[in-house]
Formats: structure tokens, C-alpha cells, sequence
């Protein structure tokens, strides 16, 4: 039989039984005890294992009447048939496949129906429903199992199709269908058997369309070396990644009186704002009106004295690095609300303070950034001992420039006053901010818990990133070496994550777009942290 790629073929039930007439109608009886006992396959023609078969149809026989369901999402055929297509007649405790045409000569066949055949009472599923047969004197037996999991959170995968592709063919996963394919279990299990040997291509891929080749954006699971398939081939392990080559594209403009909002499809790690043509020059202020905001799928242009209606060129870069260039017509229309919201507030409306504890402030638009180094206010103890309040230090502006966070580390006795620099922070827009000096008790008392451990590891390069259950970072450190700590952390579950940089490159390497490289490894802690307020959890050890 020549190597090709084949269209995977799944038929509905449907489907087959509109071409037949004549079919009793099945139906589940009335009254009696609940059906708990799933139906067995009793027998098969051909006989399961059978070789040098000559016949043009298969047919299944089960212990009690059964009924199939689902039929073209459960059924997987191998190898796929690209056009020899099959009728279905559904018997009483039976159903048959005919085919329209022979099958190939010296071919290994294997029928999986899955969670397809199910009893007619209770709907019952049949288990390991399955048949191979051979067309020839030898059936295959090569075979492949292993797992699949997410990378980033070592998450088993369910339902995902792993797919291979014999060394010879010269389409790929983005262009040619399969010619051999299984799906995983619930824990990630899968299970390819009665395959041909020799050397094939392994993906597994989260087919979010359904079309059966990989799209950009989809999750893929490769070895990038050639699979050795012969019998007994266990623990081939594949991890889903998201490779990403695209450019950020913008999806979305929406402009309003003092604002322009730019939503993308994806996180960018940065962007900049340039007039459009190179005689205009930028002015000197111009990207400070420009804040990332909502993970980095927001860039939001705030109306500044520098940043007025008109087209400009905003770059954005992701975070893999790729780049994008989009020319914009920047527009702010509609009235201004009549009146103003406070310039600011400070979260939670604090009267007192843990003396290492955080006092956020919360601005109603964006700050112009703050310099490096540079005091932005002034910290008061017991009102006699005054410090400075430098960034980053004492001070950190977020991503989007409207929090600004002090954190404090007091030996004040009764109380603290945070005095603020009007001439250092100061808005975008220039709007005066009215800035009024806070004055709190110091606690001891800290609503927030901390998290301490050591790292043991032989990687010179990582992220350690503290994840919600959701997998989504909450804090991050950068290659700390032998001790790791993370304060003021909000009570709740978390997990600790390594995203290792293998290569010291600077850089984590999570897919290659031409699926030619691995990607860079990933430690999940197998255990939640549970974090609580006042309390630090210690002793945590790392070892990757």
C-alpha cells in the first residue's frame, strides 16, 4: 500500500441510514427495574485479528439491543479513508458498515467506536468496542501510548487528537490530514495500536475548528525528531503549547470624550505611539497619554496636550516578541461629564496600617511616569523622623500608571504620614491632583500573608511565578538564587511555577511556530499553597 495522507472519514448515523429503507424503529421499553448493565460486544465478523480478509463490510454483535450515537464524533478509522465511504444498517442487537468500495490490499484496519454504542433503555455505554483486522497475511502491530498534558499548568488534556504522519508524506499537520489518529481520556491517556512500523511524525492538537490540521492560535502538542513506532511503544509524552508567529491585530476602536481605546487579540508587552510621516516630529510628552491596560489586550490613548486628535502610527510588540505596525485615526468625541471624579482615592479607606503592610492610591487617569531614583514623597514616623519615598524602592507605579503603591517597612510606635510630591506625580492630562498628606496607626496586625522557601536547581535562568487557579501570575521573580519570598499576598489558594530559560538566552521559549524546536521546560508544583492573612508559610522547597 503507497504512504499517503488520508481524509479521516466519520459518517453519522444519519447519515447511512438515508440511503436504506425498511429499518424497525427502536425504542425502549416501559415500566421494570432501572437498566444499570452495559451492553458487551458478544462477536464480529470479521473475527477481531482476522487476516487475509476479502469481505466488504463489518458487523458488530452485542448482547442487548443497542443503538449508536454520535456516531461521526465517537468512530475513528485506521487507517483514514479518503474515499470509501460506508452505509450503516442498525439491527436489533446488531449494526452493520458496508462499504462502497473493496478495501486496500495488505492493509492493517482498526475501528474504534468509543462511547458511540449505547443500550436503549438507559443509554448505557458499551466498553472497548474495537476491531482490527488485516487485508493481508500480516496485521500490524506496532503501537503508541503516552499522555498529554498542558504545559504551563501540567493539566491532563481530554479530548484532544494526536495525530501521525508517516516520515514519507509530504504534506504536514497544517496541510494534510493524518494517517493514523486517536483521542485522549479524561487523564490524558491515549492510545494508538495495530499501526504500521516505521517512523512517523507525532502531534497532538486541541483542533478548536474541527478541520483536522493545525491553525495558528490553536494548542499543539510535537516531538521534533521522527517516532520510531514498533510494539510496545509506551510514554511518549507530548505537552500542548501555543506557538504564536501572528502580529498583534487590532480587533476592536472605541473613542469617547477624554479617551481612545484600542483593543487587541491578544497581550502586548509594549507600545508606541509616533505622529504619521516623517515630518512630523513627536513631542516630547506624547507617549506619556498612552497606558496598556487589561492584561495587555487595551491600549488606551489618554487626551493629553501632547496627544491630540489626528493619525498616528502605534507599534505594538506581544509577548513572544512579535511585532506589528497599524496606522490609527486617533478621535474623541462626545461632552465631557459636567463634573468630575475625585483625582483620587485610596484603596480600602485605611485609617490604620500594618507596619510593612501596602497603602495603594488609586487615580482617576493615568500618571505621567515617574523617574528612576527620583523621591516622590515623603514618609513621617511617630511626626518626628522624616524618610524619603523613592521609586522603585519605596514606590511602584503599575502597568497602566493609575495605582501607585507604597510599601512600608516602620518602626513607628503609633503612627505614619505619607506625604505625596505634587511636583513629582503628576498627571497625564496635567489636571492638578490636589494631593493631601495621610496619616495612619500602625498594626501589627497585616491583612495580607507571605509565602518563603528555597530553590535547589542546576538552571542559572528562570521565572518563579506565584499562579491563581486559574494559572494566571499574581507575582513574579526573577531567578532568585537559593531563598525565594512573596509579601503581601491577598488570602486564597495558590501554586508555584518555574518557566525555565534552558538555553540563558533571556528569554522563555514556550513553541516554535515551525514546530521544529522544543519548547523550554516548566516545573508546576504539585501542591496548592494556601495562603492566610498575618501568617507566612515557610520551609517551601524547590527542586527542579
Amino acid at each position: 500500500m503507497s504512504v499517503r495522507a488520508n481524509l479521516l472519514f466519520l459518517l453519522s448515523a444519519g447519515a447511512g441510514l438515508s440511503g436504506l429503507s425498511g429499518c424497525a424503529t427502536i425504542s425502549s421499553p416501559q415500566g421494570g427495574p432501572r437498566d444499570l448493565t452495559p451492553p458487551k460486544l458478544i462477536s464480529t465478523s470479521p473475527p477481531n485479528g482476522a487476516r487475509n480478509v476479502k469481505q466488504q463490510f463489518i458487523r458488530l454483535e452485542f448482547s442487548e439491543p443497542v443503538q449508536l450515537k454520535e456516531l461521526s464524533k465517537n468512530l475513528l478509522v485506521a487507517p483514514v479513508m479518503a474515499d470509501n465511504k460506508y452505509e450503516i444498517r442498525e439491527e436489533r442487537t446488531a449494526f452493520t458498515l458496508r462499504f462502497e468500495k473493496p478495501l486496500d490490499p495488505n492493509t492493517t484496519y482498526s475501528f474504534n467506536f468509543r462511547d458511540a454504542v449505547v443500550d436503549i433503555t438507559e443509554s448505557n455505554k458499551a466498553a472497548k468496542v474495537a476491531l482490527a483486522f488485516s487485508t493481508g497475511a500480516r496485521l500490524d502491530s506496532g503501537s503508541v501510548r503516552g499522555r498529554v498534558s498542558d504545559l504551563l499548568s501540567s493539566q491532563p488534556a481530554d479530548g484532544v487528537s494526536v495525530l501521525l504522519y508517516p516520515e514519507a508524506d509530504t504534506l504536514n499537520v497544517r496541510r494534510g490530514k493524518p494517517y493514523y489518529l486517536a483521542k485522549t481520556e479524561k487523564d490524558g491517556a491515549y492510545a494508538l495500536q495495530n499501526l504500521k512500523a516505521g517512523r512517523y511524525r507525532i502531534y497532538a492538537l486541541a483542533d478548536k475548528n474541527q478541520n483536522g490540521r493545525y491553525d495558528d492560535g490553536e494548542r499543539i502538542g510535537y516531538l521534533p525528531e521522527l517516532l520510531s513506532v514498533r510494539p510496545g511503544l509506551d510514554s511518549v509524552g507530548l505537552a500542548l503549547v501555543r506557538p504564536d508567529a501572528r502580529r498583534p491585530l487590532i480587533i476592536s476602536q472605541q473613542p469617547s470624550p477624554t479617551q481612545f481605546r484600542i483593543t487587541f487579540n491578544e497581550g502586548l508587552r509594549q507600545a508606541v505611539l509616533a505622529p504619521l510621516g516623517a515630518a512630523q516630529a513627536a513631542a516630547a510628552n506624547l507617549n506619556d497619554g498612552l497606558v496598556i491596560t487589561e492584561k495587555g489586550r487595551i491600549v488606551q490613548l489618554v487626551q493629553t496636550p501632547a496627544l491630540q486628535a489626528g493619525r498616528y502610527v502605534l507599534a505594538t510588540t506581544d509577548s513572544v516578541g512579535n511585532t506589528g505596525r497599524d496606522t490609527i485615526n486617533v478621535r474623541f468625541q462626545g461632552l465631557a461629564p459636567t463634573r468630575r471624579p475625585a483625582a483620587y482615592t485610596v484603596e480600602g479607606s485605611p485609617r490604620t496600617v500594618y507596619r510593612q503592610g501596602l497603602v495603594t492610591f488609586q487615580f482617576a487617569e493615568p500618571l505621567r511616569p515617574l523617574v528612576a531614583g527620583r523621591p516622590v514623597g515623603t514618609l513621617v514616623e511617630d511626626s518626628l523622623r522624616r524618610s524619603p519615598l523613592r521609586t522603585p524602592q519605596q514606590v511602584t507605579l503599575s502597568p497602566d500608571r493609575t495605582q501607585l503603591v507604597v510599601s512600608l517597612a516602620t518602626k513607628a510606635r503609633k503612627t505614619v504620614s505619607i506625604i505625596l510630591d505634587s511636583t513629582a506625580i503628576v498627571g497625564s492630562t496635567g489636571r492638578r491632583l490636589g494631593l493631601k498628606p495621610l496619616r495612619l496607626a500602625v498594626t501589627e496586625e497585616s491583612p495580607f500573608g507571605s509565602l518563603a522557601g528555597t530553590v535547589q536547581t542546576r538552571y542559572k535562568r528562570y521565572q518563579l511565578q506565584l499562579v491563581d487557579a486559574t494559572y494566571q501570575p499574581i507575582a513574579v521573580l526573577d531567578s532568585p538564587k537559593g531563598t525565594f519570598r512573596f509579601n503581601n499576598l491577598t488570602p486564597g489558594t495558590y501554586r508555584l511555577r518555574v518557566l525555565i530559560d534552558a538555553d540563558g538566552d533571556g528569554t522563555w521559549r514556550g513553541g516554535d511556530p515551525k514546530l521544529l524546536l522544543p519548547a523550554e521546560p516548566v516545573y508546576v508544583a504539585p501542591q496548592t499553597v494556601q495562603i492566610r492573612a498575618n501568617w507566612e508559610v515557610a520551609d517551601v522547597k524547590l527542586v527542579f
